[in-house]
């Protein structure tokens, strides 16, 4: 699982509002849409865009790495 799909997880166990987050974060929504929710296109965010959805979110962006969660198993 890629760090696209760790966010969308996160967004999703959170119940974050796309529109809110999409507004807050300055990413326009038909890409977070893209990227979080529409499983047929699986967009991967852009780091600048991972960075941006942390910020507001509040949450470390290696807590979304592959690295982290294997390690978070160990």
């Amino acid at each position: 699982m890629g760090v696209t799909e760790n966010v969308a997880l996160y967004i999703d166990k959170m119940s974050v509002n796309l529109s809110d987050l999409s507004r807050k974060s300055g990413i326009g929504y038909p890409a977070l849409y893209a990227s979080l929710k529409d499983s047929g296109r699986r967009r991967e965010l852009r780091a600048e865009e991972l960075l941006r959805i942390c910020k507001v979110l509040k949450v470390d962006p290696m807590s979304f790495s592959e690295w982290e969660k294997k390690n978070e198993a160990d």
